[in-house]
């Protein structure tokens, strides 16, 4: 199915973890940080963790790109369904495993308040991270 190896991206399911705190002087990650929509608690998904991931919040922000945008919608109706799914499982894929609940739950909230096509789909599911 052509929605998985998207979800799969999104997820980060194959990201090696950091051995070491990437640390540059640039000016690069303060940039790219201010880019992007946040949620109303101020957080993105172009925050950088640097120390043992790429990413504060593993979910790529390419999920706001022009080209994601523009899947055809019954894809896109399918990556939603299976990034819920795969956030809200109580059994983990091993793809996922990473994934802390904290992660999870974070996720979720950014998502939802950041991305409009999905906000009718989503804001009417009550999630498992809400339900603790």
């Amino acid at each position: 199915m052509a929605a998985e190896p998207v979800v799969e991206y999104l997820l980060f399911a194959n990201e090696t973890a950091l051995t070491d705190k990437i640390v540059g002087t640039s000016g690069f990650t303060a940039e790219f940080i201010k880019q992007g929509p946040r949620d109303q608690r101020g957080r993105s998904l172009r925050e950088l963790d640097l120390q043992t991931r790429l990413f504060k919040y593993p979910c790529s922000y390419l999920i706001y790109s022009a080209a994601f945008n523009q899947l055809p919608p019954p894809l896109k109706v399918e990556i939603y369904r299976q990034l819920w799914e795969v956030l809200n499982s109580p059994k983990t894929d091993s793809r996922y495993r990473r994934l802390s609940n904290e992660d999870r739950h974070a996720i979720i909230e950014i998502v939802r308040d950041t991305k409009r096509d999905l906000a009718d789909d989503w804001s009417a599911k009550a999630s498992a991270a809400d339900l603790k």
